[in-house]
């Protein structure tokens, strides 16, 4: 790949993101941190999985344009070029975000992806697993909020599955020239779309992107612009249920990082009380 110059991007939680001057222009170039001890239970970081997701979406406007894989550079770790996109991250207005995400969740899948999740019940066994995993914590409060929808209620299978980002917090939707698009494709899977519905509307997922949490105005918009009123009523109804597994998950992780990273941990503290008071609101 030639290049003139390369400049470390900031901002991943994970990876190296160099922004490389080529020919043909800027490219990004994502050199993976792939942690095999023990994979993340929400969010795995698979160079493979983005490169998918980022060849299945050409040409669609959805996601960065799929240049180069390479399952081991030099140095033995994976490496992912696609086209860089000049733009700016999300901070405001969630319609157009709704509308990114119905766009997402409409689009013909032709490749294969893990499998996410596809109903209530389903989300709040992998909650239960995270939840046992870490004694610590304040597990104890939130199983307190474990939302019960009944045998059958817990059991309804989304109508249509669709491919899902998993992780379309506010940093990783970039506002381009050519309209809005999501980057950070690492962990993409077929499953229902209140997935993306639940984590771009969970107040958590904000704050560990470091932004306000959304307002009910903010939220009300968002819900009105999505395309697909049958997944909106999806999510109105057991739409609790990945909220719960998002607070799981920010057990997992304080739990996790309190000794690494204790910033990090307290992050994802103060991102589990607000979860948890969403939960406890009924929203």
């Amino acid at each position: 790949m030639p290049s003139a110059t390369r400049t470390l991007l900031t901002g991943g939680y994970h990876n190296e993101v160099w922004k490389v001057r080529a020919d043909t222009g800027y490219l990004i170039e994502k050199v993976y941190n792939e942690d095999r001890s023990e994979p993340n239970p929400m969010y795995p970081n698979r160079a493979r999985a983005e490169a998918a997701a980022l060849r299945e979406l050409s040409g669609t406007g959805l996601a960065p344009e799929f240049v180069a894989y390479h399952r081991a550079g030099p140095d033995g770790r994976p490496r992912l070029v696609y086209e860089y996109v000049d733009g700016r991250g999300w901070t405001r207005g969630t319609a157009e975000v709704a509308e990114l995400l119905g766009r997402v969740h409409r689009h013909e899948v032709r490749g294969r992806f893990r499998r996410l999740p596809a109903s209530p019940g389903a989300a709040l066994t992998h909650a239960d697993s995270m939840v046992a995993a870490t004694p610590r914590v304040g597990s104890g409060v939130l199983r307190e909020l474990r939302p019960s929808f009944g045998g059958l209620a817990s059991r309804r299978l989304a109508p249509r599955l669709a491919l899902v980002h998993t992780d379309c917090g506010p940093g990783n939707v970039i506002r381009s020239s050519r309209g809005p698009l999501l980057i950070d494709w690492q962990c993409p899977g077929i499953g229902d779309p209140v997935e993306d519905v639940a984590c771009f509307l969970s107040p958590a997922m904000m704050i560990l992107y470091e932004q306000t949490p959304h307002t009910e105005a903010a939220r009300r918009e968002f819900l009105a612009a999505y395309p697909d009123s049958a997944v909106v009523d999806r999510y109105l109804t057991l739409g609790a249920a990945w909220h719960y597994r998002i607070a799981a998950y920010c057990i997992f992780r304080a739990d996790r990082l309190r000794v690494t990273q204790p910033e990090v941990s307290d992050r994802y503290r103060r991102a589990l009380e607000a979860e948890m008071q969403l939960l406890r609101s009924g929203a």
